[in-house]
């Protein structure tokens, strides 16, 4: 079970690593789109439909780092209480 575990926090971790470079990208798309100028009519309206997509694609990404945290804590946190364990067993 041990190694099971390990091997899930390692796919996990691999998971978070590979997502929070997007994640950067995604915040940094809304910080320019936040401050940048744009003149009023059409191009406003675009401009404000791409920070609208820009946000809930940070916030999807950023609810997904979240989840994945959790999920690598609570099996850090099993793995400790199996290692616990077993040391009290022998």
């Amino acid at each position: 079970m041990e190694g099971y575990v390990r091997q899930r926090i390692e796919v996990l971790t691999a998971r978070l690593n590979s997502l929070r470079p997007g994640l950067e990208r995604a915040r940094q798309s809304v910080a320019r789109l936040e401050n940048e100028a744009v003149p009023a009519g059409a191009t406003a309206l675009a401009r404000a439909a791409q920070l609208s997509a820009a946000r809930a694609m940070a916030t999807t990404l950023a609810e997904r780092e979240r989840h994945l945290l959790i999920a690598i804590q609570a099996l850090q946190a099993e793995l400790a209480d199996q290692t616990l364990t077993g040391h009290e067993q022998e």
